[in-house]
């Protein structure tokens, strides 16, 4: 026998895709004269079954225990049956041949090999009574990897395997899978069994300069979590890349070190799916106890490897049972079928699930999908054989191509809807297949979305915008089928969305109002500056004036000289006074300090009018040159309106306001408001325009004149972004 690897990949049973080769064969052997099929103690017919298995090691460890406890329970639960299974464990490959049935447990990558070997010399066209425990033709694991890329809308993939027999035997069938869904294997990376730490990174390097973004790894759980530790090193766990790795290294997820487990955080797997039941969970309370009982520290925890050896133990001990005690001559005819049909007919059962039986070799009839996350590993969906991927575990579900949401897979590549607009770009200026990286100007909504994304989600999901035509309620209506993952976008969060999509905090606040024209009425009178103030008060500043003038002559007449002199000076010096005191003051210009005390009333009065006087004449002069051309919303209702394109406006013009459908009309951009407006509704434009808040703005902004929001405000819940109802 040749002299294989003595490096141990902890019980190699699954190899890298959890495949055990325990091809049991059954060989006919005589007891005595007896022609029986086995061999017969005193009261029963015993079938020898054996096993090859290193209990040295971990997981062979692990299968010895699960085998013994098989044993015991089956018997335990049937006292009565009259057939009785013996397994006759052997450690090295060399005992095989002369075993009467025979379970092996590979150990190394060599074993491994050998392992198929054994298989394929063994094959139903040698053997009809070959039963294999294991997928050698990896059908319905390329199925599932397919559909699971499928469902992701990944449709360029490199595969990265184990150079080796072993891992080599998928190819075909993931190559044909691929085609059959239009999904390119762009490259095929293979990796030797026990490389060296320069060669894992050559192969990354190649990855990297090749610009793959996702990956399909399928090896063995010791050189994979080699691979990731390097490849989170490398920068390649991060945002922008995606893996999926194989049941090989996702059955022994739970036992993995700690370290390898952090560097593989948003990973997806793909693993047979297991059924959480009352049988499985008292298995693995027991396992657990007589695991300690004898003090086996090299058993390694429980994993699909041991519970299927307790399962496929149980369905020989019940196929054996159903053949009983027959004659040689009616095994010779009876011998291909029978055995079969103990075993699986058509299905069988156990605390693993279902098992199918197909091409005589053991098939999951479910996988399980997952993300890697940690501490706990999240399912986020389940592949069934003839019904592709579905969100629950369902057999009779239809099959729902997209199962994730908003909180869901790492590696996913959201599809983001986005409104298609032709206007307003300052919000949304995308196109489809944008992604976070783009250098222009996504718009305001669009810059608000990555900060949140890359601030909630750092490398750990990609997605690209997909612009939708229609209304936004169509927008959210995608949503809603799951067409698309979410939208983003200037979509204002209203009653009627809100039933059958969820939002988030609004991140803007708006409100609905009225943007109408305005006329210019400048000023046509020569004395528009009397208008600031009343006749009846420009009198009383006149009286006031006069009355001053003689209080101040009446006090200074005999101190100051300059109110003396004839009749015509001092009535001059009356009328003066008062303004020439505000408009050229003067430090002499009274003695008296009577005078003085009337003088300082008199100026504080004369402030307060002029600075009246200055206010209502610039408010004349400006605010009052711009007139609505329309006075209230009763009289607009006879008039053509606009509001914005696939607004949820044109519903609360018709619904709230009253307006007729027929004189509504929609516009997509501030230059076609303004031509509208330009032309009013009697020149086929309108009279307003209804539009929320940010959009108002934006159209006074650039064009600053001749414009005027008005009306009351009607307060709404603001902008958000869309996600389905069921994702937060």
């Amino acid at each position: 026998m040749p002299k294989y690897s003595k490096h141990c990949f902890s019980f190699f049973p699954f190899l890298l895709f959890s495949y055990v080769l325990i091809g049991f064969t059954i060989k006919l052997e005589t007891a005595s004269s007896s022609g029986l099929y086995g061999t017969r103690d005193s009261t029963r017919l015993v079938y020898n079954i054996g096993v090859v298995v290193d209990v040295n090691s971990n997981m062979g460890a692990m299968a010895n225990i699960c085998l013994s406890m098989a044993l015991s329970d089956f018997y335990a639960k049937h006292p009565n049956y009259e057939t009785r299974l013996s397994l006759q464990r052997w450690e090295s490959l060399g005992a095989v041949a002369a075993a009467p049935a025979v379970g092996y447990l590979p150990q190394t990558s060599a074993e491994a090999s050998f392992a198929i070997q054994l298989g394929d010399n063994l094959s139903p066209s040698y053997s009809p009574l070959l039963i294999r425990t294991t997928m050698p033709d990896f059908s319905r694991l390329a199925e599932a990897t397919v559909s699971t890329l499928e469902m992701f809308e990944w449709n360029k993939v490199t595969l990265i395997y184990e150079d080796m027999e072993f891992s080599n035997a998928i190819i075909p069938y993931l190559t044909d899978a691929l085609v059959n869904k239009d999904i390119q294997l762009s490259h095929k990376i293979a990796i030797p069994t026990f490389p060296e730490d320069f060669q894992i990174l050559e192969r990354l390097e190649v990855l990297m300069s090749s610009q793959s973004e996702v990956f399909v790894v399928h090896m063995s759980s010791n050189l994979a979590t080699r691979l990731f530790v390097a490849a989170n090193k490398e920068g390649m766990m991060g945002k922008g890349f995606a893996w999926l790795v194989t049941d090989g290294l996702s059955n022994f997820v739970d036992t993995m070190d700690p370290i390898a487990i952090g560097s593989m955080k948003g990973v997806i797997g793909l693993r047979p799916y297991i059924p959480k039941t009352t049988a499985l969970k008292n298995f693995r309370t027991r396992y657990k106890r007589i695991s300690s009982m004898k003090q086996n520290k090299a058993a390694t925890k429980l994993n699909l490897l041991g519970l299927w050896l307790y399962d496929i133990v149980w369905g020989f001990g019940m196929t054996v049972e159903r053949i009983g005690n027959v004659n040689s001559g009616f095994l010779k005819e009876m011998n291909d079928r029978t055995w079969l049909i103990g075993i699986l007919n058509p299905s069988f059962r156990g605390i693993s699930g279902i098992l199918d039986l197909v091409n005589r070799q053991f098939q999951p009839s479910v996988f399980e999908i997952f993300n890697i996350t940690g501490k706990r590993n999240r399912v986020i969906g389940y592949w069934t054989n003839g019904q592709g991927t579905s969100k629950n575990n369902n057999s009779t579900s239809r099959n729902t191509p997209r199962i994730l949401q908003a909180e869901e897979p790492t590696r996913a590549k959201w599809r983001i809807g986005v409104p298609s607009k032709k206007g307003f770009t300052e919000f949304v200026n995308i196109q489809s297949g944008n992604k976070s990286n783009d250098d222009e100007l996504p718009g305001f909504s669009i810059e608000v979305f990555r900060k949140v994304w890359d601030l909630a989600l750092t490398s750990t999901t990609s997605y690209e915008f997909v612009n939708i035509d229609g209304t936004y309620d169509d927008l959210c209506c995608q949503v809603k089928y799951q067409e698309i993952h979410a939208a983003v976008g200037d979509i204002s969060i209203v009653g009627s969305r809100t039933n059958c999509v969820d939002f988030t905090l609004p991140y803007l606040e708006t409100g609905v109002a009225m943007l109408i024209k305005v006329r210019h009425n400048g000023p046509k009178d020569m004395w528009i500056f009397l208008k600031p103030l009343s006749w009846d008060l420009w009198l009383v500043i006149i009286a006031i004036c006069i009355f001053i003038g003689i209080v101040v002559r009446v006090l200074e007449r005999r101190e100051n000289t300059e109110f003396n002199g004839s009749a015509r000076k001092q009535l001059s010096t009356i009328l003066m006074f008062p303004c020439q005191s505000v408009a050229i003051p003067q430090r002499d210009m009274v003695v008296t300090n009577g005078s003085r005390l009337v003088l300082v009333v008199w100026i504080f009065l004369a402030l307060i009018l002029m600075q009246s006087y200055t206010a209502n004449l610039s408010s004349i002069l400006t605010v009052n040159q711009l007139q609505p051309t329309i006075p209230s919303i009763k009289e607009l209702r006879k008039s053509y309106v606009g509001y914005q394109n696939h607004s949820f406006v044109k519903g609360f013009l018709i619904n709230q306001l009253g307006f007729q459908e027929s004189m509504l009309k929609p516009y997509c951009s501030v230059d076609d408001y303004q031509e509208a407006l330009s032309k009013g509704s009697e020149n086929e434009g309108v009279s307003a325009i209804f539009d929320e808040i940010p959009y108002i703005k934006l159209f006074l902004a650039q064009y600053t004149t001749g414009y005027l929001m008005v009306g009351p405000t009607y307060r709404t819940d603001g902008l958000g972004f869309v996600s389905y109802l069921f994702s937060f």
